[in-house]
C-alpha cells in the first residue's frame, strides 16, 4: 500500500475515534445530568397507599411544570413540563440547560381539560425519557404489568388504561387536543393497534397520547390510553 495512503487512512481513523469518543463522553454526561435532575425532583412526588401526590413546591425549580408522568412496569416516571412551543425540551432539560436528551413535555396546545392529553419525549437507547416504550408493544408485557398511564397533577390524580399501542407516520393525524368526534377517532386508534386490547371505552372518556421517534428516527410509536370515570 502506498505510505500516502496509509497515512491517509490512519489519519481518518484516528479522527473517526476521537470524534466518537467526545460524541459518547458527551451522550453519557448528558444522560447523567438528566438522571440526577428526575432523581433529585423525585422528592415532590409522594407515594402512600398507591395514592400519589405531586407537592407543588415542583413548581419552585419549574414553574412550566404540568404534572408528574408514570407508566408501571417501564422507567417512565418523570415530571411533565409545557412550553409556549412543542421544540424547546426537545433539547433542553428540566433545569432549562441544553441537553440532547430534552425532557418530557405536553403539547403546547393543550389544556388538562382537553380531550386527548399529548405528550411527547425522545426515545433513548438507554431507556430514558420514552426509551423503555417498546415494553408497550408487547403482548407478554401485559401479562405481569397493569396497561395503565398514571398522569398525577398537583389537584388529582388521572389514571389511564392502554388501548392503542401502534407505528405513525409522521402525516398521521393522532395528535390533536380535541376532535369533532372522539369516538371516531377511538375507534381508528383501537383498528390501528398492533395489540387488541378488547376494551370499551365511553365516547366521552378523556383520551392521553404519548408519541416518541420509532427506531429509523422517522415514524412515530403512539400509546393511546382512556380515562374510566
Amino acid at each position: 500500500m502506498n505510505k500516502k495512503i496509509y497515512m491517509l487512512i490512519l489519519i481518518t481513523f484516528i479522527v473517526f475515534m476521537l470524534i466518537s469518543g467526545s460524541f459518547l463522553m458527551s451522550w453519557l454526561s448528558e444522560n447523567k445530568k438528566t438522571n440526577s435532575i428526575r432523581n433529585k425532583e423525585e422528592k415532590h412526588l409522594t407515594i402512600k397507599k398507591d395514592n400519589y401526590y405531586l407537592n407543588s413546591d415542583i413548581l419552585k425549580d419549574n414553574p412550566e411544570t404540568i404534572g408528574w408522568l408514570i407508566v408501571p412496569g417501564t422507567k417512565i416516571n418523570y415530571p411533565v413540563v409545557q412550553h409556549s412551543d412543542n421544540n424547546y425540551y426537545l433539547n433542553h432539560d428540566f433545569k432549562h440547560n441544553y441537553n440532547s436528551a430534552g425532557w418530557i413535555f405536553m403539547d403546547y396546545q393543550n389544556k388538562l381539560g382537553d380531550q386527548n392529553i399529548i405528550i411527547y419525549g425522545h426515545h433513548r437507547h438507554d431507556d430514558s425519557m420514552f426509551g423503555s416504550i417498546d415494553l408497550l408493544f408487547d403482548k407478554e408485557f401485559y401479562k405481569n404489568n397493569a396497561n395503565e398511564i398514571i398522569f398525577v397533577t398537583e389537584k388529582e390524580v388521572l389514571t389511564y388504561t392502554i388501548f392503542s399501542v401502534y407505528k405513525a407516520s409522521v402525516k398521521d393525524i393522532y395528535n390533536q387536543p380535541n376532535y369533532n368526534n372522539l369516538a371516531k377517532k377511538i375507534d381508528k386508534f383501537k383498528k390501528n393497534s398492533q395489540i387488541n386490547f378488547k376494551e370499551e371505552i365511553n365516547e366521552n372518556s378523556q383520551i392521553i397520547t404519548i408519541s416518541t421517534c420509532s427506531a429509523n428516527n422517522i415514524d412515530r410509536l403512539v400509546v393511546h390510553g382512556y380515562r374510566k370515570k
